[in-house]
């Protein structure tokens, strides 16, 4: 089964798709933005900036539990081994572990917002420290490009959109070094892969840029809606949520093009692991 699930900020909406087919519509208050699928379990993590609460709801639509939040929480992953939610808090300089409550909080650099989860790594895009955080057995920090936003782990490397740098820098987690940087297009924001290649979403530029996952070269550009945000692989396609659009993109990765739009709630935005593929 292949999940999605779609936070619309402004209507306040989750939109649940499964096997291409919306399938439920989950009410969430309070200006939702990031989400998380847990890739085992199915569980959808949502938080709501404004009332500052997690969100937790089956692939079915039921919510199944609402969980107070410290800070200005923002960005969240969820840990596969467990199935506990990390949170990033936007004014601060850490993320939390949240179990049925808080469980503890680790430190990160300043304003931490994408956040990324691989064999026991954490990885946290500290946007005002302009660096990635990688929490494993020892805690440390590489510096990239300015403002670092979304951050997905792929192959061994981090790989983090620069929203003002215009870069993709990519991190070799275990010598915790930058690698490389990829040119990418105006205020890029998350990154995904599929079919051997990497999918930016560009959001004043109405694009994803794509780039050979081998290679990190440059390889093409794909026309989406307007002001894109979260991407993520959904089965053989990949799934771009067009904020101002009120849309869903749906991108054959192979030929590198839109073969479907659907029609969302007003502002999906979707900024984090937003799919799964489940038995």
């Amino acid at each position: 089964m292949d999940l999605a699930a779609i936070t619309s900020q402004n209507a306040g909406v989750v939109t649940i798709v499964t096997d291409g087919a919306v399938t439920a519509s989950v009410p969430v208050p309070g200006k939702p933005a990031a989400v998380a699928v847990d890739p085992v379990r199915g569980i959808i993590h949502v938080v709501a900036v404004e009332t500052k609460l997690l969100h937790r709801i089956a692939p079915d639509g039921r919510e199944i539990a609402r969980i107070p939040l410290p800070g200005a929480p923002f960005g969240v992953a969820v840990d596969p081994t467990n199935g506990h939610s990390l949170v990033s808090d936007w004014e601060g300089s850490g993320i939390v572990e949240v179990g049925d409550a808080v469980l503890r909080e680790i430190a990160t650099g300043a304003a931490p917002s994408g956040i990324a989860v691989a064999d026991g790594l954490i990885v946290t895009a500290d946007r005002d420290a302009d660096q990635l955080t990688l929490i494993g057995d020892q805690t440390r920090h590489v510096a990239v490009g300015h403002h670092p936003f979304g951050v997905t782990i792929h192959d061994g490397h981090a790989f983090a959109a620069n929203v003002l740098s215009e870069t993709v820098s990519v991190v070799d987690l275990d010598s915790a070094t930058l690698v490389a940087t990829i040119p990418v297009g105006e205020r890029p924001y998350a990154i995904a892969f599929a079919a051997g290649r990497g999918f930016v979403t560009n959001q004043y530029e109405e694009s994803v840029t794509v780039f050979d996952a081998a290679s990190w070269q440059v390889i093409g550009t794909i026309e989406v809606g307007e002001y894109p945000e979260g991407i993520a692989p959904y089965g053989d396609r990949l799934l771009v949520a067009n904020w101002f659009s009120d849309t869903l993109s749906v991108i054959d990765p192979m030929a590198m093009q839109v073969t479907e739009t659907l029609d969302m709630p007003a502002g999906p935005r979707a900024f984090g692991s937003f799919t799964a593929t489940l038995p």
